[in-house]
């Protein structure tokens, strides 16, 4: 069976240059022979996928076409038809799409790195820069595209870099925007996911695509509808489809973002109406009517596919002037699709191009493909989205260099524009009714890749209720390897309130410096595993109120022991998943402590939703069996989700119990610069507490509930809420905003 395959791919091949030859016009000149047919296929954002839906009326007609020309998202669609994708499916991949995560530049979380999820779940990453010799660095674009380049790679069939794409089952061309001279560009060769990906690329919006050293954006800035292309890629009649582009009305221009896509709209009008006017007779004119559907509704992609089917079929008529009879639409649509049953290239090479700061051995340690294999493109996409997942990629994709049945693989490293130093900002602060809170502004500086084993330096610094100056070597042993080294220094000091009956008696204040050594294991996506030696010392005292507590400075010396798991897909309103943290330190003499005692927490918690619902459980065990627990070593509650009727530390204890369940219901959505979603909630918590000081009174159980208004935004969690514990008899109002603890 493979030699019939192989000899009817040759025979296509050798088919399709003649039908080439035969249509396309001679350089410099014109055809003399039969004109074929362009089809050419307008821009559009999310509007472009109705095309889709004019293909299948003219499948349904059997009209063939000899070449593609397409803009934007008209190139896209173009191009996979182009490739010799059968349409139904294209229309599985476009429908099988997450169009929200394919323009967000983190992959899902449950996909994240440890460290950038516990970064994001303490709201210590909510504003990142850069910093250079120019000082702060921004990135170049709103959206990357790491994950939109991999589903067009799909689309395209492969990634190989061809050296001219009337070579495709039709012959094809994507129209760009040179960004420096403003010159249009049309792109006949290299990898056909680049062609189209360059095509879209909307200024300020995605990354611009670099192709034979001109840096390209979005076709439509230029010509929006290339029918003057098309013609001269064929040489004769155009089927041309037409979206429109939708001008919005004075009460959508409220913001910048509306107004610039107003401009742009007015701009790519101009020149649709001039290839227009390139029409005549001889040509057909698809005008698809997409009602309110901007080309930023993504979300609204499906609902386009009909209204393309609805406007072909209105010119049906008109299509039909070049459809063919039922064998010769079978013999063409057999050959346009022939060329996808090409087996995958054995690679000969492996390379890495266009890396700065990461050393192109760091790509290459991350790949499975090996040379003298055949590619693997399914797990090599994989080892990508692990690569781009680290957080030091803009983009992160490949090609293939094909001679014959052999290829070199050339894996396209664009590391970030502004880094390898960041700075991150972050913190939140926690208020109610009763002058009680916290505070936190949080800032951190991250050199990346301070050696070929992928070394981090961090420096944090928190100032506030709690002020901490971090610093922390995380120094991998081996590239790729996932054990590490973790020395830390840190200093810093607290506020604990202290309350009596309700009322607050005193300000405790603690003071401790530290150095420790962890050893651990980071396990991917999945969590951390830490073990290590501490010492340092710790100083405590009254610094307002009652003397409640003696003052103390005492050394530290512990075994701390820490495991966390999370696989929770939002840090601050979940709909799935589950996390999980454990931590555990002995203090003793051996280890230069001048206390004896033992403490451990654990934390867990758990979501799952079903429609708009999402349930939420929690559990919290803390405490010591030892009874002589240092002043400053209890346990805290008190205060939003943590018996929420209570002010902040209101409670303290040796030994701490807690059991919440939260519901909440998202009612709304923000603008896509300010976050995410609104949610409307409330919660029910429990807790046991045991305490041996303070004439060895026990709190024993206590519950409260909560009902909060609550916003994910993009700087932390907000929440307004009330709640109401009956031991305290009366309603507690809180605002929190970030993470203030």
């Amino acid at each position: 069976m493979r030699p019939i395959l192989l000899a009817a791919l040759a025979a296509s091949c050798l088919h399709s240059a003649a039908a080439v030859a035969d249509s396309a016009p001679p350089e410099g000149g014109t055809s003399e022979i039969r004109p074929g047919v362009a089809l050419v296929l307008s821009g559009g954002g999310a509007r472009g996928v109705a095309h889709l839906g004019v293909l299948k009326v003219l499948e349904e007609l059997r009209v063939p076409v000899d070449c593609v020309v397409g803009t934007s998202m008209g190139a896209i669609v173009g191009g996979a038809y182009a490739s010799g994708m059968p349409l139904d499916e294209m229309e599985h991949r476009v429908r099988a799409a997450d169009w929200t995560e394919m323009f967000q530049n983190a992959l899902p979380r449950d996909r994240q790195p440890f460290r950038e999820k516990q970064d994001a779940a303490g709201n210590r990453a909510a504003i990142t820069l850069g910093w250079g010799a120019g000082g702060f660095l921004m990135p170049q674009s709103a959206i990357a595209g790491q994950q939109l380049d991999r589903f067009l790679t799909g689309l395209a069939g492969d990634a190989e870099s061809l050296s001219g794409f009337d070579t495709l089952a039709l012959p094809y061309r994507a129209i760009a925007t040179d960004l420096e001279s403003g010159a249009m560009v049309v792109i006949n060769d290299g990898p056909l996911w680049r062609a189209m990906r360059a095509s879209m690329a909307v200024p300020g919006v995605f990354l611009p695509i670099e192709h034979r050293g001109r840096l390209l954006v979005d076709g439509g800035l230029v010509m929006n509808l290339p029918v003057d292309i098309g013609r001269e890629l064929c040489g004769g009649r155009v089927i041309a489809v037409n979206l429109g582009t939708l001008p919005l009305g004075r009460e959508r221009l409220t913001t910048a973002t509306e107004i610039v896509l107003q401009a742009i709209n007015l701009a790519l009008e101009q020149n649709v109406q001039q290839q227009l006017g390139r029409l005549d007779a001889d040509d057909a004119l698809v005008q698809v009517d997409l009602g309110d559907i901007t080309s930023r509704d993504f979300d609204r992609v499906l609902e386009t596919i009909p209204l393309g089917e609805q406007a072909a079929r209105a010119a049906a008529a008109s299509l039909a002037r070049f459809a063919v009879d039922e064998a010769s639409y079978a013999q063409w649509q057999a050959r346009r699709q022939l060329r996808l049953l090409r087996p995958a290239p054995v690679i000969t090479a492996v390379e890495v191009e266009g890396a700065r700061h990461v050393p192109p051995r760091g790509v290459l340690a991350g790949l499975r493909q090996r040379t003298g294999l055949a590619l693997d493109a399914t797990a090599l996409e994989e080892d990508l989205e692990s690569l781009y997942a680290q957080g030091d990629f803009e983009r992160l994709r490949y090609r293939v260099e094909r001679d014959g049945a052999y290829g070199r693989l050339k894996v396209e490293a664009v590391d970030k524009s502004w880094g390898p130093n960041y700075l991150r900002f972050g913190g939140g602060l926690a208020a109610d009714l009763q002058g009680d809170g916290a505070v936190a502004l949080f800032a951190g500086l991250s050199r990346r890749w301070i050696n070929d084993w992928e070394g981090r330096l961090n420096v944090d610094l928190q100032v506030g209720t709690t002020n901490r100056l971090r610093g922390e070597l995380f120094q991998p042993l081996g590239l790729k390897s996932q054990w590490f080294l973790a020395p830390v220094l840190q200093a810093g000091s607290r506020t604990v309130p202290v309350f009596q009956d309700g009322r607050k008696v005193a300000d405790f204040r603690v003071r401790e410096r530290s150095a420790g050594l962890d050893l651990g294991y980071e396990a991917g996506a999945w969590g951390e595993l830490r073990v290590g030696l501490h010492r340092g010392r710790e100083k405590a005292d009254i610094v307002s109120g009652a003397a409640v507590y003696p003052g103390q400075s005492v050394a530290q010396g512990k075994l701390r022991l820490s495991a966390v798991l999370d696989r929770l897909d939002s840090p601050f309103f979940p709909r799935r998943g589950y996390s999980a943290r454990l931590l555990g330190e002995w203090h003793d003499g051996r280890f230069g402590s001048d206390l004896d005692y033992r403490y451990a927490e654990f934390d867990a918690s758990w979501a799952g939703s079903g429609g708009p619902h999402t349930l939420m459980l929690g559990l919290t065990v803390a405490g010591s069996p030892d009874r002589e627990l240092p002043s400053a070593g209890r346990y805290t509650l008190g205060g939003l989700f943590r018996l929420s009727g209570y002010r902040y530390g209101e409670l303290a204890a040796d030994q701490v119990v807690l059991a919440s369940a939260s519901y909440y219901r998202r009612i709304s959505t923000l603008p896509e610069a300010l976050g995410r979603g609104v949610y409307l909630g409330g919660t029910v918590e429990w807790g046991n507490l045991r305490n041996y000081a303070l004439d060895a009174a026990s709190p024993g159980s206590r519950s409260s509930m909560s009902l909060f208004l609550g916003a994910d935004t993009v700087l932390g969690p907000l929440y307004v809420g009330m709640a109401y514990a009956s031991r305290v008899g009366e309603p507690r109002y809180y605002l929190l905003f970030g993470q203030p603890y």
